[in-house]
């Protein structure tokens, strides 16, 4: 986005300096010839009150005399009554010999006429004299719109790209999405959008947690109450025989109805927060582990990872990347020395995630902020639990499946 809105705004640029360059040669031109013409009548008036000055003195009027009145890039024609026109040409003159195609400006004297004229070519040479530095004041102007229109692009596609981040971040199931604030109303609508998604997303993640907690309280703590009073009846010598029977039978069924309750509980926390963003733990430690290193290493602080347990199981990523950020902003702020961080994917499908640090780092006269807390609260709230409250000591984070 940013490179097609910088070309758009040096091609845009482009445009209006040619389109303003054309509409300023044609007015130049005009503004030329003006003052050429001016030009040719002042020095028409100029040679013909040389020439009266000639005929009152006596003396001839020749060619000779009118080579020594004409300018280099001129022609000049004195025709006088009765006798041959005379003509002569400046060493530059280069126009069509006739006055009608040239510019040209005529002055009637006593008994005859004078006409100066000079080639339209002029102009031409005028106005194209400056091409070369014309030609470089495009260039400049083309590279500081380029300049221009990088950084006004970067400022306008700068929301939008952390934008694109922060939609990525919530297909992945995360909800602390870091949006920008911006003026740009579409931006801002977007953000606004995206920040209403998340909410509705956690919010429907955690009336599904409640409901699973819910359930399997509500439906198994009759049914053990039930499952207890029959088999009291089970036991019992007063009973009859059909009744121990009947309700033997209705034990199994609550047993039935049991594991169906325990089962759906668990479908329910089982079930997948994004559809279709799951990533297998090899792929997911891999890449979480790349992340760490990456942050570790402009500390100069090395890194070592592990994945274990059973790779093939499936993790949404965005609450797990959550909290391994939370802990490794704990590690960069409190621990010092290498890092080890191991990934056990275990038998139930939970995810074991351990964290520990060399050594402690510095400690400062005030932390700002409690970061083990705000993991135990993020993990507690997906349904898991925190273990440690030092990396140099070891963390151990286990969360769900889900």
């Amino acid at each position: 986005m940013r490179e097609r809105l910088t070309v758009a705004f040096v091609v845009l640029t482009v445009v209006l300096l040619l389109g303003a360059g054309v509409i300023r040669s044609y007015v130049l031109r005009d503004l030329i010839q003006e003052q050429e013409a001016a030009h040719l009548r002042q020095e028409v008036e100029l040679i013909g009150a040389i020439l009266d000055d000639r005929a009152k003195a006596g003396g001839a009027i020749d060619t000779e005399f009118l080579s020594d009145l004409v300018s280099p890039d001129s022609r000049l024609e004195y025709d006088a009554d009765g006798e041959q026109p005379l003509v002569v040409r400046g060493s530059d003159y280069v126009g069509s010999d006739d006055p009608d195609a040239d510019l040209s400006s005529a002055l009637a004297l006593d008994g005859a006429e004078l006409t100066v004229s000079q080639s339209p070519e002029v102009i031409r040479d005028i106005v194209g004299r400056d091409t070369g530095s014309i030609a470089a004041l495009f260039v400049l102007i083309a590279v500081v719109a380029g300049i221009a229109g990088f950084l006004i692009a970067s400022a306008l596609s700068s929301p939008f790209q952390r934008l694109a981040v922060a939609a990525a971040a919530l297909g992945r199931g995360r909800f602390d999405l870091e949006l920008p604030r911006t003026r740009v109303p579409e931006a801002r609508a977007i953000s606004n959008a995206l920040r209403a998604s998340a909410r509705q997303l956690e919010d429907r993640v955690q009336r599904e947690r409640d409901f699973a907690e819910h359930a399997s309280h509500v439906l198994r703590t009759p049914l053990t109450g039930l499952r207890l009073e029959l088999e009291d009846l089970t036991l019992r010598d007063d009973v009859p025989a059909d009744v121990q029977v009947s309700a033997a039978r209705g034990l199994a069924a609550v047993d039935q109805v049991g594991a169906v309750a325990a089962e759906l509980v668990e479908m329910t926390r089982r079930g997948s927060l994004v559809a279709g963003a799951e990533l297998p733990l090899v792929d997911l430690a891999t890449q979480l582990a790349q992340r760490w290193a990456d942050r570790l290493g402009v500390r100069n602080r090395t890194l070592t990872a592990a994945a274990e347990g059973d790779l093939s199981l499936t993790y949404t990523p965005g609450p797990i990347e959550h909290v391994t950020d939370l802990l490794l902003a704990d590690v960069v702020r409190r621990g010092a020395g290498a890092v080890r961080i191991v990934f056990h994917g275990e038998e139930g499908g939970h995810l074991r995630i351990h964290v520990e640090c060399e050594g402690r780092g510095k400690a400062t006269a005030a932390e700002p902020l409690d970061r083990v807390g705000e993991v135990t609260t993020v993990v507690e709230a997906l349904g898991g639990r925190v273990t440690g409250s030092h990396p140099a000591d070891g963390i151990e984070v286990l969360l769900p499946r889900r």
